[in-house]
């Protein structure tokens, strides 16, 4: 009797499980890549991009700051309207807060903690549940204003004008609180500093 010699089965070469896996990985990147386009794209399209979505509120009406008294408190929001003011021109970029780019949330925090080092709520759907609200009529230099639908914020920089990063083609910007955009989609102000 012969021994049958086994003819072992085929395996992959090294070589065409590589080229497997680079094509799968570059399928990868470009699938990526067209999502990220197709993000930003509409992130562009859209007049305001959402700051993030909504984390954990914080309850309403605790982003306060204590003044001294009410002419402290005027001082200390003209400062953060100043800060915000000085940022024109910066980028806009989802979730950064400064000091080179900001998206709409970071850029009222970067400007409340610079002026009065506390830190309010990182997002803009968080800033509107924490900070009292005002009526119109009774908005003030630095007052935070509230864009509908709770994606957007800005800071009242007084004579019917705001600052806000607006989105990535705009960056930060100033604009009228009675035209536009802006001034139609205004639904409210917010005090953050308070006379204590």
């Amino acid at each position: 009797m012969t021994n049958p010699t086994r003819t072992p089965a085929p395996q992959k070469s090294t070589n065409q499980t590589s080229t497997s896996q680079k094509s799968t990985t570059r399928t990868r990147v470009l699938t990526t890549a067209v999502a990220a386009g197709i993000a930003g794209a509409a992130l562009a399209a859209n007049p305001v991009a959402a700051s993030a979505s909504p984390a954990a509120p914080a309850a309403p009406g605790t982003a306060k700051i204590k003044a001294t008294n009410a002419a402290r408190a005027d001082l200390m929001r003209e400062r953060v309207a100043q800060i915000a003011k000085d940022q024109k021109g910066e980028r806009y970029i989802l979730g950064a807060t400064g000091p080179r780019a900001f998206d709409c949330s970071g850029l009222v925090v970067y400007s409340y903690k610079k002026a009065t080092g506390k830190t309010l709520p990182r997002t803009s759907y968080s800033q509107i549940r924490a900070i009292e609200h005002v009526k119109p009529k009774n908005r003030k230099v630095g007052d935070v204003v509230f864009f509908r639908g709770g994606g957007h914020v800005g800071i009242y920089l007084g004579q019917s004008r705001i600052v806000h990063a607006l989105n990535p083609g705009a960056g930060v910007r100033i604009d009228s609180t009675k035209s536009g955009w802006s001034g139609s989609n205004i639904s409210g102000y917010g005090r953050v500093i308070i006379p204590g």
